[in-house]
């Protein structure tokens, strides 16, 4: 069926052509005085399109009607009603002989039989329609419906019968090619047709009226055309018939010439239509005949193939039987000397009767038997090689160019003749002259190639289809037997390993009861074979306080098929030991338990070395408290407690006050034993409950799980805080410490671990800030001030590009003349938007960052510099004192750096004087002393800052190559009211004197003050008394006041 579409397209405007010229022609065949035709083709013709092309050509027959109706002036409406009509007669005809037969229906009876029904209620919808059009429309009388009715369902019935028949029959190419004598008879039948039509409606005897009965005569020519020409003659007498029978009644002739002309139509519609519905069944029974006597053809046909197929059949079995009972009777005689070889034949004995066997089988001069030499699979090493009837020599035969190597694809190899020459890369077939060679491939049970196995000849070889099986035959044995020693092999080597390993190894039966042990088993359980055969394994596998977990083994083994674990089991001795074992069913083919094997292996040792290792990764060798890393760990599994609990929990920051100091004046290891006792005390203050842990050096941190509020933390922190105010007796000395501790909560403060430890550690230096000693709260504005901080290091930064630094100096007064002998260079920042910034709140910023080493560099040269002006105006005994920070002073370009100052300015090293606090120099004695040695040789006067508030040690302080000591302004400041003070300033001075050091007293605010130092014999002083730090500018003016006469009247004139 053509499937293009345009010409689907075209065939549409091609359809309704076709319906308006047929139709045309249909209506040329209608009665005079009726003027109705009995024949309308173009309903024949749209069926045969519909079944043929499919529903898509519908618009055709509609446009179709719609030009014949507007053709004969068919009133507008009516016109449409007929197309409408017409069009839905086709589409349902077509649509149930589709559903209910085929698209060619006449094959067979209940197909054309159902054709035709459909055929005869589809024509009633278009005459049904047309009929009520016409009278709607007023163009036909009621009394003329009934007989319109009749003739228009007639009509489209013949045009149904007649065409569509013929157009589907003539679309298909007949089933066979028509002979010449064959057209000629169609040609006889034809004219013979034409002739009996001729005679009944158009000859003397058409004047015969009413004997219509004659048209029957045309049946014989139906019948014989039906059984010779089948549908396609058929269809097309049908055709002619109707034509002539048409023409003749409507020309007044023929025996359906009745006396009106509407009963002539009715009786010639009837008379056609049952011809053609005779010509239909008929056709279709034909069909179905022929049909059945072409399977009854088929089906004998192949009943004689199948009893001549048998029959050969039958007489090629007789042969092979005849050649099997032969190849039977020598297969046996094979088999039996292959079992013959077998019996009795051991190690190599057993291969080379194996290749005897079968040179003697195949009747061949040559046969080996060989494995591979190697992994690579490149060699042969022979296991037998026969000649003849005696055993040759093995060797290695390389495989590459053999008839050998095409036998390792799994298939035999046979080369009857020609061997030789077919491989000439082997050497020995050329030197042995072989003309023939079979072989085999030797196959393990997994199909694995392990050998070869062949025969070879110097004559040609025939090899029967019966002895081929024979090699596989064998080839099998020979592969058992290698698997067989394999096996031993394996078995000899497990027995082996079972006596020689370390591993104790014990060997039960389904009921776990135990049928063997080996000797590691008594050399670690210190039982023998015979003390614990046949008893059950449990008694040996886990001690008495641990039963379950030898119980818990068992379903892990039927779940996963094995089980591994630790198990602390005890030996013969009662000693206790850990061991990781092994335990695994051994399961028969049906998958039962048959033994269980269990290896056991002493990780004691190991458990030990593993355990120590986890003490030094998680534990602080020193305080044997948990490190960093394990308050990390417990700290998180807390806080997740916590959070799903809905509690809080505490963690403290604690920071041992002066340790430092203790730990360098009084050694590491004094410093190590303080800090196993703070460890000691600090877990007996919190107990169980909470976790202590020391991160390093004086830092430690406590955790309290579950807190209920605030007072109870404070109070824990408190205990923590008195827990340090009793001396520590060490082995050496006591010592006394505190602590600072800042607390952080979770999750009020973070949620966070590495943010709430920053929290607890902000809240630790503010209560090191705050005195120490103590403990503080994280709290925001500590996080405020933090950012601070960060801000003013980044502005400290900017400062000293930006030049906002300056110095400001304060005198230095000789107590006996009050003459001012030097000035101490004091540091201060004027910040561009925040003003003027005191040094206690940059110094420590620029400390810790390390800011301070190039402020440091800039103060020394800045000092020096104006102390070369001061020397300059006439002031040739003032000296210079410059502070240096503990981070400055050890670092490495500090000598280079005061050299450089010195140099630069030409000024007297022996005017300028370093100041270096006392808690500074305590930390590593040596290395201090060395310093301190090394800047001396500059020339330099040095001097110890803030005096009394460290732990200087006599013996120490001799040591320092220093010029001069400053006693501490919080001694002055009680003077002359606390006698204590008092007391310590004069002891201060004394110890000076007796190391031959100046002393000077700093903070002096009263007269009260500078009498009682005076009295004292203190050297030298400075303070608010007599002069606050003051700018170049007034310093010099106050220089100026302090001079002697003579030096003021030169030190004018050299302005």
């Amino acid at each position: 069926m053509p499937n293009n579409a345009a010409f689907n397209l075209a065939l549409i405007p091609l359809l309704a052509i076709i319906y308006f010229i047929t139709a045309w022609l249909g209506l040329q065949l209608a009665f005079d005085e009726v003027n109705i035709t009995p024949l309308w083709p173009p309903t024949g013709i749209a069926l045969a399109a519909l079944l043929y092309f499919g529903y898509w050509v519908s618009p055709g027959i509609f446009i179709g009607v719609l030009l014949i109706n507007a053709y004969l002036g068919t009133h507008a409406m009516a016109g449409l009603a007929i197309a409408a009509g017409n069009t839905l007669e086709v589409v349902a005809a077509g649509y149930l002989v589709i559903r209910y037969a085929s698209r060619w229906p006449f094959a067979k009876m209940q197909q054309t039989v159902l054709f035709i029904l459909i055929l005869c209620v589809a024509t009633m919808i278009s005459a049904s329609g047309g009929v009520a059009s016409l009278y709607l429309a007023g163009a036909l009388a009621k009394e003329d419906m009934v007989m319109l009715w009749h003739t228009w369902w007639l009509g489209d019935l013949a045009g149904g019968l007649i065409l569509t028949p013929l157009l589907l029959t003539w679309s298909r190419a007949p089933k066979e090619d028509y002979t010449v004598r064959e057209l000629y008879e169609a040609g006889g039948i034809i004219l013979l047709t034409l002739a009996l039509m001729y005679l009944l409606f158009f000859s003397h005897l058409s004047i015969y009226a009413n004997q219509y009965l004659l048209i029957f005569a045309l049946l014989p020519l139906l019948f014989w055309t039906s059984f010779r020409f089948h549908h396609h003659g058929v269809t097309l007498m049908i055709l002619i018939i109707s034509v002539l029978a048409i023409v003749g009644t409507i020309n007044g002739q023929g025996p359906f010439v009745l006396a009106t002309e509407n009963d002539s139509l009715l009786m010639l519609q009837a008379a056609m239509g049952s011809v053609m519905i005779t010509a239909l069944l008929l056709m279709a029974s034909q069909e179905e005949r022929l049909h059945a006597i072409a399977g009854l053809r088929q089906s004998r046909e192949n009943l004689e193939t199948q009893v001549s197929d048998r029959t050969l059949e039958l007489k090629s079995a007789n042969i092979l039987l005849e050649k099997e009972i032969d190849h039977q009777i020598h297969l046996t005689e094979a088999i039996k000397g292959l079992l013959h070889i077998v019996d009795g034949s051991a190690k190599q004995e057993f291969f080379i009767r194996c290749a005897r066997g079968l040179a003697q089988t195949f009747k061949t001069r040559f046969a080996l038997i060989g494995v591979f030499a190697d992994d690579n699979k490149a060699g042969i090493k022979t296991l037998a090689v026969c000649n003849g009837d005696r055993a040759a020599e093995n060797f290695i035969y390389e495989l590459k160019g053999t008839p050998c190597e095409d036998v390792l694809n799994h298939s035999m190899e046979l080369v009857p003749e020609s061997a030789a020459l077919r491989y000439p890369e082997d050497k020995l077939l050329v030197q042995m002259g072989i003309e023939s060679y079979f072989g085999a491939p030797i196959l393990t049970a997994d199909g694995e190639v392990i050998g070869i196995m062949a025969v070879m000849d110097v004559n040609p070889m025939q090899i029967t289809s019966w002895q081929r099986p024979l090699l596989g035959l064998f080839s099998n044995r020979v592969a058992l037997e290698l698997q067989r020693r394999l096996v031993l092999e394996k078995l000899e080597l497990a027995e082996q390993v079972f006596t020689e390993t370390t591993e104790a190894i014990i060997i039960c039966d389904a009921g776990k009861n135990i049928i063997r042990v080996n000797p590691a088993f008594t050399e670690l359980t210190g039982y023998g074979f015979s003390e614990v055969a046949g008893r059950q394994a449990s008694r040996y596998l886990s001690v008495k306080e641990k039963p379950d977990s030898y119980r818990a083994l068992w379903p892990s083994i039927q779940a996963q098929g094995i089980w591994q674990g630790e198990m602390v089991n005890q030996r013969k001795s009662g000693a206790v030991y850990t061991s990781w074992q092994t335990v695994k069913p051994v399961l028969d083919d049906s998958g039962e338990v048959q033994q269980y094997i269990m290896i056991i292996n002493d990780i004691t040792e190991k458990k030990r070395a593993e355990e120590k290792i986890f003490q030094l990764a998680h534990h602080d060798a020193i305080t044997q408290l948990p490190n960093r890393v394990s308050f990390h760990r417990q700290l998180e599994a807390a806080m997740s407690h916590a959070l799903s609990s809905g509690v809080r929990l505490a963690v403290m920051f604690i920071d041992l006050d002066n340790f430092k100091l203790i730990n360098d004046t009084s050694g590491h290891p004094v410093g190590d034993e303080l800090l196993q006792q703070v460890a000691r005390r600090f877990e007996r203050v919190v107990g169980e409950s909470a976790l202590v842990s020391r991160f390093g050096g004086d830092e430690f941190t406590v955790m309290l799980p579950a807190i209920e509020g605030i007072d109870e933390v404070a109070g824990v922190a408190q205990q923590l805080l008195d827990a340090l105010k009793k001396p520590f007796h060490l082995t050496s000395c006591e010592v006394t410490t505190s602590a600072s501790i800042g607390i952080g909560i979770y999750p009020d403060n973070s949620d966070e671990i590495s943010t709430l430890l920053s929290c607890a550690d902000n809240a630790m230096y503010r209560a090191k800030e705050s005195g120490r000693s103590g403990y503080q709260f994280y709290t925001e504005q500590m996080h405020i001030d933090a950012q601070q901080l960060v801000e003013l290091e980044q502005d400290l930064r900017s400062a000293l590009k930006n030049n906002e630094f300056k110095l400001v100096y304060q005198p230095q007064v000789e107590l006996e003349t009050m003459q001012i002998t030097g000035v101490e260079a004091l540091l201060r920042w004027h910040h561009p938007q925040k003003g003027l910034i005191p040094p206690d709140k940059f110094i420590p910023v620029a400390e810790s960052s390390g800011l301070i080493v190039a402020i440091g560099a800039w103060v020394i040269n800045q000092a020096c510099g104006q102390l070369r002006y001061w020397h300059d105006l006439g002031f040739e005994q003032l000296s210079m004192a410059i502070n240096l920070s503990a981070r400055q002073f050890f670092q490495k370009d500090l000598f280079a750096t005061i050299a450089q100052a010195i140099a630069a300015h030409g000024i007297e090293a022996g005017k300028v004087e370093f100041e270096i606090t006392e808690s500074m120099m305590m930390r590593n004695i040596e290395e201090i002393v060395d310093r301190l040695h090394h800047i001396k040789t500059l020339g330099v006067q040095l001097s110890i800052d803030d005096f009394g508030t460290g732990y200087s040690s006599l013996s120490y302080l001799k040591r320092f190559p220093l010029n001069k000591i400053k006693i501490d302004r919080s001694f002055v400041r009680g003077l002359p009211d606390d006698s204590d003070d008092g007391a310590i300033v004069e002891a201060i001075i004394a110890i000076a004197h007796s190391l031959g050091f100046t002393v000077i007293a700093e903070g002096v605010e009263t007269a009260e003050q500078l009498s009682l130092l005076a009295t004292k014999r203190c050297g030298e002083f400075q303070g608010y008394y007599f002069s606050k730090p003051c700018s170049v500018q007034a310093l010099s003016a106050l220089l100026l006041e302090h001079l002697p006469k003579e030096k003021k009247v030169c030190s004018l004139s050299s302005r």
